[in-house]
């Protein structure tokens, strides 16, 4: 997902809209409108059909079964997450608490970025061994 995608998560509404492929129904607990509220957006693919991450702490999951509770399921695998800890719907949200989480998305994507990128560097870096070794 590009950088940008990340942050356009933060709207509840375009969290929604990336459940197109969700394999659930509405009529389940695990609906798209539930998982959307819960934090999360839509992250899968053919060899992971149900992975979902939080738009703040970023945490991915995947292996949902219909009666998981998208809000539970956060909380258990992700409870140092900013927007479980505030325990609000995000229509409940004041201006301060989305000030608040926007501040932390912001480090946790920063963090995310960064990871990546070392992780970038370090099989670049690898690489590069490689063929210097090979020179000598």
């Amino acid at each position: 997902m590009k950088e940008k995608e990340l942050f356009d998560m933060m709207n509840e509404e375009n969290r929604l809209k990336s459940f197109k492929k969700w394999p659930f129904g509405s009529s389940t607990c695990m609906s798209k409108e539930k998982m959307a509220e819960a934090g999360f957006f839509f992250t899968g693919s053919k060899r992971e059909p149900d992975l979902a991450k939080c738009y703040v702490c970023l945490k991915e999951l995947d292996g949902w079964e219909e009666e998981d509770d998208p809000w539970e399921e956060h909380k258990k695998h992700a409870s140092y997450c900013q927007f479980i800890q505030l325990d609000k719907k995000p229509c409940e949200l004041t201006v301060q608490d989305t000030i608040k989480l926007e501040m932390h998305r912001n480090m946790n994507v920063a963090k995310y970025v960064l990871s990546k990128r070392i992780e970038e560097f370090k099989k670049q870096a690898d690489l590069t061994r490689t063929v210097l070794e090979g020179l000598v």
